[in-house]
Order: structure tokens, then C-alpha cells, then sequence
């Protein structure tokens, strides 16, 4: 029988700059389909090391690079080449290599990685490969997501890649949305992926992962933003399960962190200005959507997560500024406490109670957040504390020492823990 808890595993939840010593670039794989099988969201620098570096599972339910077969890109950013050709296996040598020189239509062999992006990845992937002299034993696909004002890119023969097979031009619909992207056949029937335009100083696009029939789960994806309201109807009607939003920078008081000294003002016009978002605006768009889950992704990197490793003065004051940018989204969504993501973070999305059909049982929480795991010196102890009690969710909790968030070293099961404790359709191909 299929899995039927989706779950969302963070790789990397850092913003740009490049990988730090507590977080990995951006990168998080969904399992929405209970058969295996990966997709990927976003592939930043280092992705590839982070499925060698994941702590150990005792129930080996750790990921696997082969189980990775979709991957959608948020926006034009250098975040795909480094992990497409490990993804797609080196060509082979001896007798076999001649295989890989002929193209797709030749070899009847059916793309191993399909690719979602904006206008512009299936040139960029292309030309990197070329230039590179790269070649796989594997083919590989790219769907582009155009706009009205963006051109196709060639998929004839002499145009494409030796392992590139032609891919399809998505144009969006009249509300500028690219619904029915693509599906697979999940536990309980289709999970289809629609997607729409967010801003950022660069182009960029939010996807949703939604079950098209009953339990009618949804998870809402976000790419760099600082307004992702254009894509709200995609997002009601009904609400997401599961919100993934950013918030790159965030207001720190002086009683949290000493030696914060931006005040709101300035941080927020920054991130504006680079098209990022604040927690207040994460905990906004999610009380707009009635997201029932809310996880900070993309966090800036003057906010490392916590190491048990360091001293205690060190770590407690990291800890407090992750408990306040959480608390700052919070108070605004008003619906539960949010939970800033960090490195190998797995989100649980189980079947809710009220629709879960005979014989399917539902995830239970088996580990609650310890208040001594908390720092009472901190202003937001409380707000923090308040919270609990509420409807859970999952998360896992094991990792490497230098990615441990200090409110989880401790735990029960190490793939079903609850450190909160608290809470068709007009697209066009060409």
C-alpha cells in the first residue's frame, strides 16, 4: 500500500550567498505521491553534498539522489546544472558508450529527470552541458513556463542537447497561471502541480502541489518573494495543508541580540528593495490564505541556526532570534505558531482525521517541545510557550550536530515528532 503522509524535507534553507556552516543553499524535496519518488524544489549550491551529509535514520527512510524525477525551478538563478549531471548518472565507457550519442528518438529511452522552470532554464542547462562537454547515460526533459511576452526555445534536433529530449512550451491562461502542469498518481488518486508568478526583482514563480480529490491536500511552495498575492487564487478554495514562504530578513531587537543595531525601518526597505520578504509578511499572506501550517524557508544568513556545540550564551541568543522571526509570523497569521526551517527538517502532511478513509490510520504526534529546551531569558519564551497545546504537526528531528536546532535534540521517533505541539483550467502548451 502507498505512503499516505506527504512530507516536505528541507536540503537547504538558506538564502543566497552561498552555503554556511549551519545552513545549505536553497533546495527541499516533496514526497507527494507515497510511491518513492522525489520532487524537487529549487537545487542550489551544495544540494548534491546534503544527500550525502543527511543523518542517520534507523528506519532508512533517508533520501536517495535516484528517487529525485521531477524538478521545478523558482527563478534564474544558478541553481540546477551542479545536481543534473549526477542526477542523469555519468556516461558510460567501453562498448556501451556509443549508446548516449544518439538522441532520445533514437533509443526509445524515456527521460529520467523532468524539469519546470521559467523562460530561459532550457537554454541556460543546454548551453552549461554543451560548453561542459557533458554527457550522461540518462535523458533528461525541460518544460518551460512562458508568459505572453516570452520566446520559445528551439527543441529541433540539431538544437538540443545529446541527452536533452524536446520539451513542451507551457503558455499560462488569461489569469497569467499554469494550471495542470504536470501530475502523478498519488494514494488517493491525482496530485496535480499548478503554478503561478510571485514578485521578486527577477522573474519567479510559486508552485502548488494540490490532490485533485478527496483529502484535497495542498501545499503551497513559494520562490523568492517580497508580494506573492498575485497567485492567491490558487491557493484558497481550499486552503493549503502546508505554507512554505520566505522570509530572507527580519527586525531584531537589541534585547534579543546585543548586537542587532538595524532598526525596522531600514530592514524592511532592504528587503524590498532585493524583493524578499519579512515574517510579518510570510504570517500575512498566510492568514490570507488560511494556510493551516506555516514554515519559514530562504533565512537570510545573519540568522544561523543554533549548534549545540557552541556555548551557551551564543546559542541561547541564536535560538531567541529563530523564536522571535517566528513569533513575528506568527502573531499575524494568528492561526498557530510558525516554525522556521533548517537543514533536514522533514514536514509531515498527514490525511486529516475528519476525511480519512477506512483503513488508512492518520499520523499522530509522539514528542512534544520541552519548556526546559527553551530559554526563559527570552522575551518571546512566553509568546512561544502560549501556543502550545494546539493541533501538531511532524517534523524530523535528527540530524547532524552542526544543523541541530535546539529545541529538538531531544525526541521519541525519529520520522514522527511534533516540536510545535500546536495547531481546470486554461493553460496552454504550445
Amino acid at each position: 500500500m502507498l505512503a499516505t503522509t506527504m512530507t516536505v524535507t528541507f536540503l537547504g534553507t538558506s538564502s543566497g550567498g552561498g552555503p554556511s556552516t549551519s545552513r545549505n543553499c536553497s533546495s527541499l524535496v516533496a514526497d507527494v505521491l507515497g510511491d518513492g519518488s522525489l520532487w524537487m524544489v529549487d537545487c542550489a549550491e551544495g544540494t548534491l553534498r546534503q544527500f550525502h551529509s543527511q543523518p542517520y535514520s534507523p528506519d532508512r527512510s533517508n533520501l536517495r539522489l535516484p528517487q529525485v524525477k521531477k524538478i521545478f525551478i523558482t527563478h534564474m538563478h544558478g541553481r540546477i546544472v551542479p545536481i543534473l549531471r549526477n542526477l542523469l548518472f555519468p556516461v558510460p565507457v567501453g562498448q556501451d558508450a556509443a549508446k548516449s550519442l544518439f538522441p532520445y528518438q533514437s533509443s526509445g529511452q524515456h527521460p529520467t529527470i523532468e524539469i519546470y522552470g521559467p523562460a530561459g532554464i532550457r537554454t541556460f542547462i543546454r548551453s552549461i552541458l554543451k560548453m561542459t562537454l557533458s554527457r550522461m547515460s540518462d535523458k533528461y526533459v525541460v518544460h518551460e513556463l512562458l508568459l505572453p511576452t516570452d520566446s520559445e526555445t528551439s527543441c529541433e534536433p540539431e538544437a538540443i542537447h545529446t541527452n536533452e529530449v524536446a520539451g513542451e512550451n507551457i503558455l499560462c491562461s488569461a489569469e497569467g497561471f499554469w494550471r495542470g502542469v504536470t501530475q502523478g498518481k498519488g494514494s488517493f488518486g491525482p496530485v496535480v502541480v499548478d503554478a503561478g508568478p510571485i514578485t521578486h526583482r527577477d522573474p519567479c514563480i510559486g508552485y502548488v502541489f494540490r490532490e485533485a480529490v478527496e483529502p484535497f491536500r495542498k501545499i503551497v511552495i513559494l520562490g523568492d518573494t517580497c508580494d506573492p498575492s498575485a497567485m492567491t487564487p490558487l491557493c484558497i478554495d481550499p486552503s493549503p495543508s502546508l505554507l512554505i514562504h520566505e522570509a530572507a530578513d527580519a527586525y531584531i531587537p537589541q534585547e534579543i541580540d546585543p548586537k542587532a543595531k538595524r532598526s525596522f525601518d531600514v530592514v524592511k526597505e532592504k528587503a524590498l528593495a532585493r524583493g524578499h520578504s519579512l515574517p510579518e509578511m510570510a504570517g500575512g499572506f498566510a492568514k490570507t490564505i488560511g494556510a493551516q501550517k506555516l514554515v519559514l524557508n530562504h533565512i537570510g544568513g545573519r540568522f544561523p541556526a543554533p549548534n549545540p556545540s557552541e556555548g551557551y550564551r551564543l546559542k541561547s541568543i541564536r535560538s531567541n532570534v529563530i523564536a522571535e522571526i517566528e513569533r513575528q509570523a506568527s502573531e499575524v497569521w494568528g492561526m498557530g505558531m510558525a516554525r522556521a526551517a533548517w537543514d533536514f527538517m522533514r514536514v509531515a502532511v498527514p490525511i486529516p482525521a475528519s476525511s480519512s478513509p477506512k483503513g488508512y490510520p492518520t499520523a499522530h504526534n509522539t514528542w512534544e517541545t520541552k519548556k526546559s529546551e527553551l530559554i526563559p531569558d527570552s522575551p518571546s519564551y512566553a509568546s512561544r510557550t502560549q501556543h502550545r497545546g494546539r493541533e501538531g504537526w511532524s517534523t524530523r528531528a535528527s540530524r547532524n550536530d552542526s544543523f541541530r536546532h535546539n529545541q529538538s535534540q531531544q525526541h521519541g521517533d525519529s520520522n514522527n515528532v511534533d516540536p510545535l505541539q500546536n495547531r481546470n483550467h486554461g493553460t496552454q502548451r504550445r
